[in-house]
């Protein structure tokens, strides 16, 4: 067995995945994360493509300390309404933007370069630990990959080049994802090297209490599914999650308790009905310290509900 395939991996999930002909809301995303830790700085690569409806969306977005608002990120390089270029294969894809993305070597290796009047990007994605891989799992409505990468390479912002190395999160989807559908979500994860990291994915069952659905623990090198557990969410007086507290036992018994405090935090509206407020976070877990992320996501319909709960 190569080790692609004790993943759980194929060379076909670097491709399009066979689609609904029939459905308009059948969507497939790529989202690649990638950190500067000392400089509060989180950059995002994500890609949406609705093949039934020949559009592309998404783009390059940058953010840190100093802005939370889309308009007011360092970068924010992100279309609405692009066409799929004709025959597009993702293993060697030049998007409208000019943004290209390049499979090097199949479920291991990929590049990113991109170039417009804000940033310059130039990254390189080398797979680092056993990925997430899962079928049908809330919230998941189809096809999920969560890979943690070792991403190296530079920005350049606006004439200051920045260089890149990190551990952070490349992630694959495909499945309906119509607009209004949209649960209320928390993904968190922390890495502090290739043997010691987790990912716990939560829906809200009611205000502030969350159930973990899915997820992993990497611990001294071995991986398990984490598939229960509890998110705990310390937010300000603006409802921005500052703190989470993670509580989750994984498929061997072992428990997780993980604590992270927000550095920063980004208001992303990837789609219409949905809404994150995206955080970096220095995480402790086991002993062990190390980076990730936030992702409290949102129907603006419910989030509006909630705020106007938490004020009365």
């Amino acid at each position: 067995m190569t080790l692609l395939e004790d993943w759980g991996l194929t060379p076909a999930d670097d491709m399009f995945h066979p689609r609904d002909q029939n459905d308009p809301w059948w969507t497939e995303t790529v989202w690649y994360a990638f950190f500067v830790p000392e400089r509060k700085l989180v950059g995002y690569i994500y890609l949406v493509f609705r093949h039934n409806k020949n559009l592309q969306a998404g783009g390059v977005i940058v953010y840190d300390d100093t802005a939370e608002l889309p308009w007011d990120l360092p970068v924010m390089d992100y279309d609405w309404h692009n066409d799929i270029p004709p025959g597009l294969d993702l293993r060697d894809a030049t998007l409208e933007s000019g943004l290209h993305h390049r499979v090097v070597e199949p479920g291991m290796h990929y590049k990113v370069t991109y170039a417009s009047r804000d940033v310059d990007v130039d990254l390189t994605f080398t797979a680092a630990m056993k990925p997430h891989v899962i079928l049908a799992t809330p919230p998941f409505n189809k096809g999920h990959i969560d890979a943690i990468m070792h991403c190296t390479g530079t920005l350049v912002i606006r004439g200051e080049q920045i260089t890149v190395d990190s551990l952070a999160m490349r992630d694959r989807s495909w499945g309906q994802r119509k607009d209004g559908k949209q649960p209320t979500v928390g993904y968190e994860y922390g890495t502090a090297d290739p043997d010691n990291g987790f990912l716990a994915v939560s829906i809200s069952r009611s205000p502030d209490v969350y159930e973990i659905t899915t997820g992993y623990l990497m611990r001294d090198g071995l991986w398990a599914h984490v598939s229960e557990g509890r998110r705990q969410v310390q937010r300000d007086d603006r409802g921005r999650p500052r703190a989470v507290h993670i509580e989750a036992t994984d498929d061997l018994g072992r428990t997780l308790v993980a604590n992270g405090d927000a550095v920063n935090c980004q208001i992303f509206c990837a789609y219409p009905s949905m809404f994150d407020m995206n955080c970096l976070v220095d995480w402790s877990w086991d002993g062990q310290t190390g980076w990730g992320e936030i992702q409290d996501v949102w129907l603006p319909r419910r989030w509006r509900e909630y705020m106007q709960g938490r004020a009365s």
